[in-house]
């Protein structure tokens, strides 16, 4: 009974952690791309819009 409990504890650790740490890779991936935009001569707003409204490919 303990080991399931351990067990069920350290898979939901995992997916919380997992999840947690992908959505700081896609704010530190957005922040790269909206400076790069900024560099190529697009105003903020237009910059933040094309991040917003992109879509993968």
């Amino acid at each position: 009974m303990i080991t399931a409990a351990v067990w069920f504890v350290i898979i939901i650790g995992g997916i919380v952690w997992f999840t947690y740490d992908e959505r700081k890779f896609d704010e530190r991936e957005a922040k790269r791309d909206y400076y790069k935009l900024i560099e190529l001569g697009y105003p903020p707003e237009e910059a933040a819009w094309k991040i917003n409204h992109a879509m993968e490919r």
